[in-house]
């Protein structure tokens, strides 16, 4: 029995995705992102916080080779695979970014509450 165009299109997706969750190095990304996430002064736009520490992540991973001599590997967006990674790394650093951004400000509201005392 053949498999439709429908069911080749699923396989493939299905095959890119597997494929972009193996190669997927997210380090680089939770430890920018909560960076960024922690020194930033301004609250919202965790959106554009992640767009700006994904830039650096995906850096840090195509130049890594060149530690030990190689060529960097850059990302092929023309690629399916790629392209999943770039997403799920987006969808990471904004979680990341926005989790810091609400614990710094936790942390701010507990440190200005009346009676508390500030550590000199």
């Amino acid at each position: 029995m053949s498999m439709g165009d429908s069911g080749q299109f699923i396989w493939a997706m299905w095959d890119s995705g597997r494929a972009a969750l193996v190669g997927l190095n997210l380090v680089p990304v939770v430890v920018v992102s909560l960076f960024v996430g922690m020194a930033s002064h301004v609250r919202g736009l965790s959106w554009l916080k992640a767009l700006v520490s994904l830039v650096p992540a995906v850096m840090i991973v195509a130049l890594w080779p060149m530690t030990s001599g190689y060529q960097p590997i850059w990302p092929d967006l023309t690629q399916l695979e790629s392209q999943i990674q770039i997403v799920v790394e987006f969808a990471t650093g904004f979680t990341i970014v926005l989790v810091a951004g609400l614990l710094k400000s936790a942390l701010y509201l507990g440190a200005n509450r009346p009676g508390s005392h500030k550590i000199v």
